[in-house]
């Protein structure tokens, strides 16, 4: 796949970004190296949350035959005309062997398969039972009670289509026509590298970037390759990045204007450095290229930087990759802004928010409050690099942190 770039990315270290690219160009270079995974064969019991390759065609009708839809007594509806509490009705009882004698009935559960003759099931409560039959105290219409053949399913009509992850019904639904495998698209392998921290003088903390790109590469559909820490030499991470079996490699940190920021300068001499600095706030430092047909992505090291970057590029590229949606898989509810809203006009910017009873209430939209500050919001909004921020009042699309949108198993 040829990679044309509208522009050249520059060695931004000690100098800055001259020219950042826009959003929408930096999701066009993604979508462009977005192939669809090869098909593999799995048990069914381990298809929970994966993507078919191809839709899924009904082997069978559903019901096969006419079925009985609840229990009771089969029987032939014309027969029971005029039937009442002052006027029963007798039945007689016969075994479940077709045909269906005349004024007779046969006893029968949900799902089994009417007897030839019969056209409806009364219900219990519409019948006294005795000793050699049952007295019918009241009228059942033609099809009462009754599944027909193929009202659930018609044969060879689509069960499942493919880009929405199979769900626990779903498998249940298959299982039922006996299917014991079926085809998915192959999970992407990814490989996360974290090269070396930036020394800090307040204190060390734990890595989190790690941690928290494997439960995203997983909720987005991927598998972690490998995972490898603390690569700090230009010539390691070029070593890394160029070495075959994954399908994406996934750079983080060292992605900035500091000295010590190599990680572009290492995509740029083992293959393509196609896009270096993208108009989004946070996140504004991410990179990304290919290595002959294999993707990179560079996420800034600041751990909420490499979040909304992740959700943006490296999750869309992922989530394509293994056949789902390339939307962000949040559900996206709307409310009224409490409070007014300052943005940058020339740049995307993610504000987290909370939402309460419909309101919609600014927590922040700069580079500041880390993690926490995502642990604290119900959501996030985009504001558009055209616009100045909102006004009170403005109605707003709050993409919801706790309620994810079509993730359902690994």
């Amino acid at each position: 796949m040829a990679d044309t770039p509208q522009r050249v990315p520059r060695d931004v270290r000690m100098q800055g970004f001259a020219e950042r690219a826009s959003l929408n160009e930096a999701i066009a270079w993604v979508d462009r190296y977005s192939r669809i995974q090869d098909a593999e064969s799995v048990a069914l019991g381990g298809a929970v949350g994966r993507i078919l390759a191809e839709p899924l065609l009904s082997p069978a009708d559903v019901p096969p035959a006419d079925t009985a839809s609840h229990d009771g007594y089969a029987l032939r509806s014309c027969e029971t005309v005029g039937a009442g509490s002052y006027n029963p009705l007798p039945f007689c009882l016969q075994d479940y062997q077709p045909p269906l004698s005349p004024f007779s009935a046969a006893l029968v559960t949900n799902g089994t398969t009417l007897p030839m003759g019969a056209d409806a099931v009364a219900p219990f409560d519409l019948a006294q039972a005795g000793p050699e039959g049952a007295n019918l105290i009241g009228s059942v219409a033609r099809g009462e009670g009754v599944s027909v053949k193929g009202q659930e399913v018609q044969m060879g009509t689509t069960l499942i289509e493919t880009s929405r992850q199979l769900r626990a019904s779903d498998i249940g639904l298959i299982s039922s026509f006996g299917i014991k495998r079926v085809s998915v698209i192959r999970r992407p392998l990814v490989r996360l590298l974290l090269v070396g921290r930036k020394s800090s003088k307040v204190g060390k903390l734990a890595d989190a970037n790690g941690p928290m790109l494997r439960a995203l590469v997983v909720r987005d559909g991927g598998t972690v390759e490998i995972c490898r820490y603390g690569i700090k030499e230009r010539g390691a991470i070029e070593e890394w990045i160029a070495r075959p079996g994954a399908d994406l490699v996934l750079v983080c940190g060292r992605t900035g204007v500091g000295p010590d920021d190599e990680a572009p300068l290492a995509l740029a001499a083992g293959g393509t450095l196609s896009l270096h600095g993208i108009a989004v706030r946070p996140g504004g430092t991410t990179g990304m290229g290919c290595v002959g047909e294999i993707p990179v992505i560079l996420l800034p090291g600041s751990p909420l930087d490499c979040l909304h970057a992740y959700d943006l590029f490296a999750g869309r590229l992922i989530r394509n990759l293994s056949g789902r949606a390339p939307s962000l898989p949040y559900r996206v509810r709307q409310g009224k802004l409490k409070r007014k809203i300052v943005s940058s006009v020339g740049t995307v910017e993610l504000c987290r928010v909370l939402l309460i009873a419909g309101d919609v209430i600014p927590l922040g939209n700069d580079d500041s409050g880390g993690l926490a500050s995502v642990v604290r919001a119900d959501g996030f909004i985009m504001i558009p690099a055209t616009l100045e921020g909102y006004a009170p009042g403005a109605t707003m699309d709050v993409y919801t942190y706790d309620e994810p949108h079509g993730v359902e198993g690994n």
